[in-house]
């Protein structure tokens, strides 16, 4: 699950992409909709991890019922992993555009510099995206599990 967030959190990237894209407002609906999509993602970017995480703390209970009171530790790693995603984002996109060349300052760019951005705001966040949508995939808990998770903590009392 922690792999997940990792892959999922540069995405916070794309809503200045979105917005960059939308501000040429010749068509007001592909404007709305993008906005729309652009809030429904980040929603989801922001609520998944919370509702996969109680789930999460209560699997690792049932199955290491010697472990108790681990759920802070839990929360602080998907923070730590939320940040260090976000850190590790900033950090590529900004080397990726100092080796293309950017200034900052510079009214006109080389064609080095505008393919860095467009590969850092369209196919990276996407193949990103991918690839925590397949570790999501994988994630051991599905609703039967989280059935029979509950049924067993209510045994459990």
């Amino acid at each position: 699950m922690l792999f997940f967030f990792l892959f999922l959190s540069p995405l916070q990237l794309i809503i200045p992409a979105l917005v960059a894209i939308t501000q040429v407002m010749h068509n007001f609906l592909a404007f709305v909709f993008l906005v729309i999509v652009a809030g429904c993602s980040m929603a989801v970017l922001y609520l998944l991890p919370w509702s996969m995480l109680p789930d999460t703390v209560d699997d690792f209970m049932l199955r290491n019922p010697s472990c108790l009171n681990l759920e802070a530790l839990f929360y602080s790693f998907y923070v730590f992993f939320n940040k260090f995603a976000g850190g590790l984002a900033v950090g590529v996109s900004t080397l990726s555009l100092h080796f293309a060349g950017y200034h900052a300052g510079d009214c006109t760019y080389n064609h080095s510099v505008i393919l860095a951005l467009q590969l850092l705001m369209a196919p990276v966040p996407i193949s990103l995206l991918l690839i925590a949508i397949i570790i999501f995939l994988l994630h051991p808990i599905d609703e039967e599990r989280r059935k029979q998770m509950r049924m067993e903590m209510e045994a459990m009392g």
